[in-house]
C-alpha cells in the first residue's frame, strides 16, 4: 500500500509540474473521444473528411471554449450528426436538446458535463462509474445530468424507429409535416410508452445511485466516500434490475453486475488521487466536520541553506 501511496504522489507531482498542458491536452482528447462517439448518430451516413473536420473541431473547442460553450457545440455537433441520417429526427433532437440546454446546460455547465460523460461511458459499458463520481464530488447538482444521461441513452430505440420513418435519401419538405405527425403519434403510441415508461425508471434508478453517494460521502464518517462508492454499487445493481422487472425498462442487464464492479473500481481509482496535497506548492485544501467547513492554505516550510563555515566567524 505505502508503494501505492507514493506511485501516487509521484504522479501528482508530474501532473501538478505539468497541469496546464495536460489540462489542454486532456480536454482536446475528451473532445475528440466525444465527438468521435457522437459520429455513430449518422448511422454511418456522414463519412470522411467532414466527419473527421467535425471531430476535430470538437477536440479544438473542448480544449479552449468554456463548458457551457462547448455544451451547446456538442449538442449542434450531435444534431448536425442525426441530421446526415434523417432531417425531421434531427429536428426533434434539436427540441429536445435545447431544452435541456435553455433549462439546465446554461445554469450549470460543468454539472451538464456529466451528461455527455455519462453518454460516452455508456459505449464502454462503464457509465455507472459518472453516478458514483458525480454523487461524490457534485453532490444533488448531479442528480438531473446522470438521470438525464440514462433516459437519453434509454429513449435510442425511438429514434431508431424515427430514421426508419424519414431517411435523408427520402426527405422532402412537401411530407415533412407529416412525417413529424407520424414520429408524434409513435411516441403516444403502446411501444412508444412503454419505451419511455422503462427509461424513467432507469433514469430513477441513476437517481437512488447518486443520493446514495451524495447521502454517505457526506455522513462524516471514517471511508466515507470508500463506503459511498461501494453502497452506491449495491443500490444501482439492485435498482437497475427492478427497473427492468417492474418498470420494463428494456436495459439489458446481461453482465450488469461486472459493468457495475468495473465503474466501482473506476471510481475508487479516481478516488485515490482525490484531496492529495502538493507539498512543493501552495495549497488551498477544504474538509469539513459536522458543524464546519474548514478553508485551508497550507504552505510548505522552506528549506534554508545551510552556510559554510571555515573555522572564523564573520
Amino acid at each position: 500500500m505505502e508503494e501505492l501511496f507514493l506511485i501516487r504522489q509521484r504522479l501528482i507531482g508530474i501532473y501538478k509540474l505539468n497541469e496546464d498542458k495536460i489540462n489542454i491536452a486532456s480536454k482536446f482528447l475528451a473532445g475528440i473521444i466525444t465527438f468521435l462517439f457522437m459520429s455513430y448518430l449518422s448511422a454511418g451516413n456522414l463519412t470522411g473528411t467532414k466527419k473527421l473536420i467535425i471531430i476535430l473541431l470538437g477536440g479544438i473547442f473542448a480544449s479552449v471554449s468554456s463548458p457551457a460553450v462547448f455544451l451547446a457545440v456538442a449538442a449542434l455537433a450531435a444534431v448536425i450528426f442525426i441530421a446526415s441520417a434523417s432531417v425531421e429526427t434531427a429536428v426533434a433532437a434539436l427540441i429536445f436538446f435545447f431544452l435541456l440546454y435553455v433549462f439546465y446546460g446554461r445554469v450549470f455547465p460543468k454539472e451538464s458535463l456529466l451528461f455527455v460523460a455519462m453518454l460516452v461511458c455508456f459505449k464502454i459499458k462503464v457509465p455507472y462509474a459518472v453516478a458514483f463520481l458525480g454523487g461524490l464530488y457534485f453532490g444533488g447538482k448531479a442528480i438531473f445530468p446522470v438521470a438525464a444521461a440514462m433516459f437519453t441513452n434509454q429513449i435510442a430505440p425511438i429514434m431508431t424507429e424515427f430514421i426508419k420513418m424519414s431517411p435523408s435519401a427520402e426527405f422532402s419538405t412537401s411530407t415533412m409535416p407529416d412525417v413529424l405527425f407520424n414520429m408524434y403519434t409513435y411516441i403516444f403510441s403502446e411501444d412508444g410508452l412503454n419505451i419511455i415508461s422503462g427509461s424513467f425508471y432507469a433514469a430513477a434508478a441513476m437517481v437512488l445511485a447518486v443520493v446514495t453517494a451524495w447521502a454517505i460521502s457526506s455522513a462524516h464518517i471514517d471511508h466515507e466516500k470508500e463506503i459511498a462508492i461501494i453502497a452506491s454499487a449495491i443500490v444501482t445493481v439492485i435498482a437497475m434490475f427492478l427497473a427492468v422487472i417492474i418498470g420494463g425498462s428494456r436495459f439489458s442487464v446481461m453482465g450488469l453486475p461486472f459493468f457495475v464492479f468495473i465503474s466501482a473500481v473506476i471510481a475508487f481509482i479516481i478516488r485515490l488521487f482525490d484531496d492529495l496535497p502538493d507539498y512543493r506548492h501552495t495549497e488551498r485544501v477544504r474538509f469539513q466536520d459536522k458543524n464546519y467547513i474548514y478553508y485551508v492554505k497550507a504552505v510548505p516550510k522552506m528549506k534554508m541553506p545551510q552556510r559554510e563555515h571555515n573555522g572564523s566567524e564573520d
